[in-house]
């Protein structure tokens, strides 16, 4: 499971139970029937859960301290998100992941989490810094944008044929296509989301941030055409993600 996917999915969970929409039994069965790891920390220097700890003991914790929830934060250099201040150690392991989750209390960062991907979490202390969202775009807004890139993506790869470096064209442009027009099951994801509808577009933006991470300058790729729809592409799926993230309450 790639780190942005068991971020989202750990946040989601804790999220439901927070709200106690969920137990933390139920959450970790969601993975479990899914066939993905259940979320363990294994480190934690914030909320003293004596790792190794999971949900069933993890939540409390968050809980007794106060975080009211999680947001997922998407990583990447050429994306215009950050993330709070921490100290060096903690920096180093952001930079290893492509999504991190915020704990807040009151919409003010507590600390950062970090899962690699077997799902193992890291907890960080980080800078206080109060969260609002300054994009208002529409999940209906941001899924139309991502549909028209993806469907330009493949008209343009088509059109160049061998021009497109491998890595580039084999990637699952016609899976995300599919995933954004029909009615694709994410189960892990339908049980988590507070709008189930939304899973298939929301699975299919985190799988092209996921193809993009190791393009650190999308926009530099040749021929300039391609970096350009490469560049557009990362955009518009983060904006995905974004908006399904704010209209579930974890963005």
């Amino acid at each position: 499971m790639d780190t942005a996917l068991a971020t989202l999915l750990t946040t989601l969970a804790v999220n439901a139970a927070l709200d106690r929409r969920l137990s933390p039994d139920a959450c970790a069965q969601v993975f479990l029937d899914a066939g993905h790891p259940v979320p363990l920390v294994i480190e934690d220097e914030v909320y003293a859960s004596d790792p190794p700890t999971g949900l069933l003991l993890f939540i409390p914790a968050l809980r007794s301290a106060g975080v009211d929830r999680l947001r997922i934060a998407l990583i990447h250099p050429s994306l215009p998100f950050t993330v709070p201040r921490v100290d060096k150690a903690a920096r180093r392991r952001i930079a290893r992941s492509t999504a991190v989750a915020i704990a807040e209390v009151a919409h003010t960062s507590h600390s950062i989490l970090t899962l690699d991907g077997e799902a193992n979490v890291g907890i960080f202390s980080c800078a206080p810094v109060p969260y609002a969202t300054l994009d208002v775009i529409s999940v209906p807004e941001s899924a139309r944008a991502l549909r028209e890139v993806v469907i330009a993506g493949l008209e343009l790869i088509e059109g160049m044929g061998t021009a497109v470096p491998a890595e580039i064209r084999n990637l699952q442009w016609r899976d995300w296509q599919a995933d954004m027009s029909a009615e694709a099951q994410r189960s892990e994801l339908t049980a988590l989301l507070r709008h189930p509808a939304q899973a298939p577009l929301l699975h299919a933006a985190l799988d092209i941030h996921h193809a993009m991470s190791p393009i650190l300058a999308p926009a530099a790729v040749q021929p300039p055409e391609l970096g350009s729809l490469l560049s557009r592409l990362h955009a518009a799926a983060a904006a995905v993600v974004t908006a399904v993230s704010r209209d579930n309450g974890i963005g």
